[in-house]
């Protein structure tokens, strides 16, 4: 996301620039100059291990990494590392807690500067270092904000094209219905009492006549099955494109990576099930983008005769439970009401697997 590779370059910039005093000004490195890089270089592997997996206790590891730095007295400068701490919060948790959080390690860093230099030098120090933690956590909360804010526009018109496909074939396929129903009933009662007709004038008739009023019977039957064949193949490739719909709802999410395995053309004969396999899709691929962590998502949809089945893993760290929240509980509780199952299994570090069987047609349990 763009606040995290913000984060990871300001991140590495600031982390740096507090170490290029050292660099530049401590020639002759003592005992505590070697436990001091040594330390600083932790600061470094916590902050790049929590680039490639969000931790909150990587944040804790930063800050009293930080906090021992500022004791172990060798820049100086030790204390803008918190701000660093400070942009991560901004990106993770609301405003409460995090400055709650940012008060506690800045309290911290008085404390330690106190002890290292004078309380003197803390009460000069601390509140210019509480102000660069505060600008830093708001600049990186309205940035996470903002970002969400449009993850959220984005994910919303996605799932209004989607759903837009879905009625558009529903609006086509009752046109088509009640067509097929009008050619059936009218054109169809017409032709039985046509074929009637003929079939009692073909008793009263003789010599020629006889033969034309049969070939216009035979034709007046085929033509009335013709009809029929209209119709049953008009019913026939009814049904809603899923696969449109569902390449639309996902399309717009940049991560997980999300891998569709469905056929080209995923038709759907019931508008109302179509409907609540897209609500499937989508609440497993908004449960994956929120929750999981994942880098990639896998969604299967095949139809195996009268059933549907969706299946779904995807990478993420998975779970100890696997009740769900309230989306999942929806999403169970729509495809049960369809006369459906849900299967759910997690496990912590092996992500996450989703597995719903939906009946083609039918009413509901």
């Amino acid at each position: 996301m763009p606040e995290s590779r913000l984060i990871g370059v300001a991140g590495l910039v600031t982390w740096l620039m507090v170490g290029l005093p050292a660099v530049l000004y401590h020639t002759q490195w003592g005992p505590s100059d070697w436990r001091w890089i040594a330390v600083y270089l932790l600061f470094g592997a916590a902050f790049a291990a929590d680039q490639q997996r969000a931790r909150l206790w990587w944040l804790l590891a930063e800050a009293a990494l930080a906090i021992v730095l500022v004791l172990l007295r060798c820049s100086g400068y030790e204390g803008a590392l918190l701000a660093i701490v400070a942009m991560q919060l901004g990106a993770r948790l609301e405003p409460t807690p995090g400055i709650a959080w940012i008060c506690v390690q800045t309290a911290l860093l008085g404390a330690a500067n106190a002890a290292a230099f004078s309380t003197r030098s803390a009460w000069l120090l601390t509140p210019p270092y509480l102000g660069f933690q505060l600008v830093a956590f708001f600049v990186f909360n309205v940035m996470a904000r903002e970002v969400a804010a449009r993850a959220a526009l984005v994910a919303a018109n996605a799932e209004l094209r989607a759903v837009q496909h879905i009625l558009a074939d529903s609006s086509r396929m009752a046109e088509r219905l009640r067509i097929a129903q009008e050619l059936h009933d009218a054109l169809g009662h017409r032709l039985t009492a046509l074929s009637l007709n003929l079939e009692a004038a073909l008793q009263r008739t003789e010599g020629p006549a006889h033969k034309s009023v049969e070939t216009a019977q035979s034709l007046a039957r085929q033509l009335l099955g013709d009809v029929r064949d209209i119709v049953a193949q008009s019913r026939a490739r009814d049904g809603v494109d899923l696969a449109e719909a569902l390449h639309e709802l996902v399309g717009a999410v940049p991560r997980p990576r999300i891998h569709l395995d469905l056929a080209d053309t995923l038709r759907i004969p019931d508008p109302e099930r179509a409907h609540i396999l897209l609500r499937c899709a989508q609440e497993i691929v908004t449960n994956a983008a929120r929750h999981s962590g994942a880098d990639n998502l896998w969604i299967s949809i095949k139809s195996d005769g009268d059933a549907l089945t969706i299946q779904a893993h995807d990478d993420g760290r998975g779970s100890a439970g696997a009740a769900g929240g309230f989306g999942i509980l929806g999403m169970r509780e729509r495809v049960e009401k369809a006369g459906g199952q849900v299967h759910i299994a997690t496990q912590p570090g092996r992500g996450f697997d989703v597995t719903a069987l939906l009946p083609v047609r039918g009413g509901a349990a």
